[in-house]
């Protein structure tokens, strides 16, 4: 029975077991560098990647997590024509974003000579460039069952990263500069061996098109929602380096990594969640994918929350511990991520489902009171309270979403149960 438990959900072992190395090593990467390059190193280097994260959010909503959605539900004759339209989307995707990120860190000079960070253009647009391409060949694998390859994938990627970056700092070489190029060059090997595991892909411009057409149907609200969290929830960051400098980017970060190993949970989800509940929801049961969203938030909340009471209980020891004394006096920064974190776990369900049933224009306005709430609160609660002031108007915008994707959510099962009935 035991044997047989682990053959079915070996999908599910794989995903966590993947997430664990990225989110693990991520967790370790942020510490090192947190660490070596000091408070204020640590936040100009928060803000740059930043920057490419948000990139990696638009090609999320715009590629990948549509492919999640509808992928699975493609026919075998089908699939390497649809696979091979979504990677040629992601190629041009790719090219064009680092580009962009490129030109603007490149001439943000010439509007804020102060800044000093034109340098990093290179390194950051390149590290952009394959590691989005990187994360998408991963949940590429995941849609295809094939979480081996994943796996391999990314224990060349992030394990990688970590051995060059001990290097970087053996020989003194430790640099915004050169831990970017280090993700670049790392992303960029484990892309190559991830990618010959695709060689029979279909490549058609006229599938392209008609897959460029059926998934911006589902993701130009995803593609939106991914804007405004960024003007939401990471507002509070970025006002916070406007209004107290980049050491508190780095104090914020700091806090941000140590609970920032729930990321195993949530981003495994990420990779299993949106197949499993499209497949589900497939079959034509709504009860069914109620009682799979439900059973997600039992488990996967029971587990958040007893992270979060241990970082409540032990902010001091846990900053000491990765940190050192530069890190002390943000106790209070760290028991409040832990909070945030809880919030953002328990509408991460209903996100999901609002998804899997096509309806991810509620998720869009949801963000769209965040972003409101953002604009009017964040300068205003920084300039009061200071750094508490950032973390505590991101738990506000969790709490908007938090309500609003359970009314919303509800508000479109009951519909769809009326049309059926």
């Amino acid at each position: 029975m035991i044997l047989r438990l682990i053959r079915r959900y070996s999908h599910v072992n794989w995903a966590l077991a993947d997430q664990a190395i990225v989110s693990g090593t991520n967790f370790l990467t942020g510490i090192f560098i947190a660490r070596f390059l000091g408070i204020e190193e640590f936040g100009i280097y928060t803000l740059a990647w930043m920057m490419a994260l948000f990139v990696n959010s638009i090609q999320m909503a715009l590629i990948s997590l549509p492919m999640m959605t509808v992928g699975p539900k493609q026919s075998a004759e089908d699939k390497r024509n649809y696979y091979g339209a979504v990677v040629l989307h992601q190629l041009v995707f790719s090219m064009l974003s680092s580009l962009c990120l490129w030109l603007g860190v490149f001439y943000s000079e010439r509007l804020n000579p102060e800044w000093g960070i034109s340098h990093l253009a290179s390194p950051l647009a390149m590290a952009s460039f394959f590691f989005q391409n990187q994360d998408f060949l991963r949940r590429l694998c995941f849609t295809e069952n094939k979480p081996i390859f994943s796996l391999i994938s990314d224990v060349i990627s992030y394990f990688g990263r970590m051995v060059f970056l001990l290097l970087l700092l053996l020989y003194e070489l430790l640099t915004i500069s050169s831990v970017l190029w280090v993700s670049a060059g790392c992303s960029a090997l484990a892309l190559i061996i991830g990618f010959s595991q695709f060689n029979k892909l279909v490549f058609s411009v006229t599938k392209t098109l008609e897959v460029l057409k059926r998934h911006w149907v589902l993701s130009k609200w995803m593609v939106a929602s991914a804007i405004m969290q960024w003007t939401s929830g990471n507002y509070f960051i970025i006002a916070a380096g406007i209004v107290l400098g980049p050491v508190a980017v780095g104090a914020l970060k700091a806090a941000q990594n140590i609970i920032g190993v729930t990321h195993i949970l949530f981003q495994g989800l990420d990779n299993i969640v949106p197949s499993t509940a499209s497949r589900i929801f497939a079959k034509g049961s709504v009860e069914a994918l109620k009682k799979y969203l439900a059973r997600l938030s039992i488990w996967g909340g029971a587990g958040i929350t007893i992270i979060a009471f241990l970082v409540i209980i032990f902010p001091e020891y846990l900053l000491n511990v990765f940190y050192g004394k530069q890190y002390q006096g943000y106790e209070d920064v760290l028991r409040w991520y832990a909070i945030y974190y809880v919030l953002m776990f328990f509408s991460l369900a209903k996100r999901y489902g609002l998804r899997v049933i096509e309806k991810t224009e509620s998720i869009f306005l949801s963000h769209i009171l965040m972003t409101i709430f953002s604009i009017f609160f964040a300068n205003y609660s920084i300039e009061k309270l200071g750094i508490y002031g950032a973390v505590i108007g991101m738990i506000g915008t969790q709490i908007i979403m938090l309500v609003c994707v359970q009314l919303f959510f509800n508000y479109h099962i009951r519909i769809i149960t009326v049309g059926r009935d």
